[in-house]
């Protein structure tokens, strides 16, 4: 028996996750729905060259498809409404697992309707934040068991901080285990425009704080990179995931080993077969990502306002 998968988006993201589906060693319906009929033919066309068993493949323009029950549904659409496009498919289509992309959604009213909505409907739904997968950063936590003091410096060059800092919030709060609020926050920010159409993105850096933790980020890094500083009170770990190593601070020794960072279609793969096999999964759920959610609306709201509506919309993705 074929698992179901419903793959909503296939821009480049969600290309990434179809490779990732095609390379699961499980057999596979799979039905996407992407509005781009442009978009359609291209992915059709990439999928050709590609070598695969056991998997079949519809797309779709549109949400009137016949097929109403899926095993694992997807969203691979950008942030903007999303909260619309969780309950046509609530009403359209039985499931009862969604991962979604971060942004997860724009807005905190947005955001509680939707845990409001999947809990009501029995669906599971996990935010696509990876880093909990990563192997670094699992040995980072259980080296870090008693959990003192923290701190995470970013850097890197022209990384879209505004949409990538939810993967660094997330990361710290999978870390410390537990719910933190700062008591200083300084950002120094500019607001300029995104490769996505009528999104926007944050330059610059931001620094938050108390008195056991601390999250520095900023995007001016003059060479190419990402750079994740990590300092407990025993060791200090230097992750260039870039170049995929790390370097270890333990006391009067310093050592360097190679480290791995996924794909997305790497760990699509991982993810789906975790959960046909009910094994567990470390990417936070919905609901474990409203502090990192919360965090990202108190931070840029300065640079989001829409006075009209009196909602803070983060017009990020």
């Amino acid at each position: 028996m074929k698992t179901k998968i419903l793959l909503v988006g296939c821009g480049n993201i969600g290309y990434r996750h179809l490779e990732g589906l095609l390379k699961a060693d499980l057999p596979l319906n799979i039905t996407i729905i992407e509005i781009s009929k442009t978009t359609i033919k291209k992915q059709i066309e990439k999928i050709k060259k590609k070598k695969f068993k056991n998997k079949k493949i519809f797309f779709s323009n549109n949400f009137l498809i016949k097929k109403k029950n899926f095993d694992l549904v997807i969203c691979a659409t950008t942030a903007h409404k999303r909260y619309d496009l969780l309950k046509k498919l609530v009403t359209r289509f039985y499931f009862s697992k969604v991962l979604v992309e971060k942004l997860a959604f724009q807005n905190s009213y947005d955001f509680e309707k939707a845990l409001q909505l999947l809990k009501k409907n029995k669906i599971k739904c996990w935010v696509n934040c990876p880093r909990r997968e990563y192997k670094i950063y699992k040995q980072i936590k259980m080296d870090n068991k008693t959990n003192d003091k923290l701190s995470i410096d970013v850097s890197g060059y022209k990384w879209n901080l505004a949409s990538n800092s939810v993967h660094i919030f997330d990361l710290f709060y999978f870390l410390v285990g537990i719910p933190v609020n700062f008591d200083y926050k300084k950002t120094n920010l500019k607001k300029i425009p995104s490769k996505h159409f009528k999104f926007f993105e944050l330059s610059g850096k931001l620094r938050i704080k108390n008195k056991k933790y601390s999250i520095s980020i900023n995007d001016q890094r003059k060479i190419k990179g990402f750079i994740i500083k990590i300092k407990t009170p025993n060791i200090k770990y230097y992750i260039d995931e870039t170049r995929e190593f790390v370097r270890i601070n333990l006391g009067n020794k310093i050592y360097t080993k190679k480290i791995n960072i996924p794909l997305q279609s790497q760990l699509t793969k991982t993810l789906l077969e975790k959960i046909i096999y009910n094994k567990k999964i470390l990417l936070p759920t919905l609901l474990d990502s409203y502090l990192t959610h919360k965090l990202v609306y108190s931070l840029f709201k300065k640079y989001f306002y829409i006075k009209e509506k009196r909602i803070i919309n983060c017009q990020i993705t």
